[in-house]
């Protein structure tokens, strides 16, 4: 936080920003990064339940726009979600891009959600050319078919593409060893990593943290005037220093992640 506190925020048509002020990059800004970010993690797998409910109820009818089947609405709530995270995403890179260009962001960012996102509104784009009989149907297929066939097809190649360029974005040389040696590897390790990757609870947790009452008023030591009033944290019987931050104390106990190797 210390390395971007007193910059401002310039309207910016890129970031979406043009109609609105200045406003400083603060751990209030911050914090709703990280919310507009994680409420798409909240958001995916609910909507997939629905999804499957509907879809085995006869409801969803995947690529038909019309108002009686659920697949408009999913389709509002994905795109609705899905901006509201890259908006966030896109602020958070506006305020720290010197610091993370080194790390090649915008490539590594560019390659993991064009699997996600771009593969989404493409299969709207087919549906809305269906709807608009770009796609007719055919002597063996239906224009539905046919644009869920286009949409695999062209996943089938994209994802041929972004494996290749993941290859770029993620170089193994800055994980490489100083004395050229490899790491010591076991399958205990093995698995804690394993464990690590596959579990969701730093996920969850995050979500929790960031979205919890008792979370909310989190500030850098000398930045009491991103509160409403700078007082309340200080005379809240959960708040805790921590080296140069002030932290409220969740009201629940958040579990340990295990270390990785």
């Amino acid at each position: 936080m210390s390395a971007i506190k007193g910059r401002t925020n310039q309207p910016s048509w890129w970031t979406c920003t043009c109609c609105m002020k200045e406003f400083d990059y603060t751990p209030r800004f911050l914090r709703n990064c990280k919310q507009g970010t994680l409420q798409f993690c909240a958001v995916k797998p609910v909507m997939a339940l629905v999804i499957i409910i509907t879809s085995a109820t006869g409801d969803y009818h995947d690529g038909d726009l019309s108002p009686q089947y659920g697949y408009l609405y999913a389709s509002i709530v994905y795109n609705t979600s899905i901006t509201i995270a890259l908006m966030a995403l896109v602020l958070f890179y506006a305020a720290t891009r010197d610091l993370l260009s080194p790390y090649q962001p915008v490539l590594k960012f560019l390659i993991v959600k064009s699997v996600i996102f771009l593969s989404f509104w493409q299969g709207v784009a087919l549906a809305i050319a269906e709807k608009a009989n770009i796609i007719t149907s055919s002597e063996n297929s239906t224009a539905g078919e046919l644009a869920v066939a286009y949409q695999n097809f062209l996943i089938c190649i994209e994802m041929f593409a972004a494996s290749v360029m993941h290859f770029y974005a993620f170089p193994w040389r800055p994980y490489k060893h100083a004395d050229g040696m490899r790491g010591r590897l076991t399958s205990s390790s093995i698995s804690r990593n394993l464990k690590a990757t596959l579990s969701p609870a730093d996920m969850i947790d995050d979500t929790i943290r960031n979205f919890s009452k008792a979370y909310a008023h989190y500030v850098s030591q000398g930045d009491d005037d991103s509160l409403d009033d700078p007082h309340e944290v200080r005379q809240q019987p959960g708040a805790q220093r921590q080296g140069g931050t002030l932290l409220d104390e969740p009201d629940h106990d958040f579990p340990e992640q295990d270390s990785v190797a």
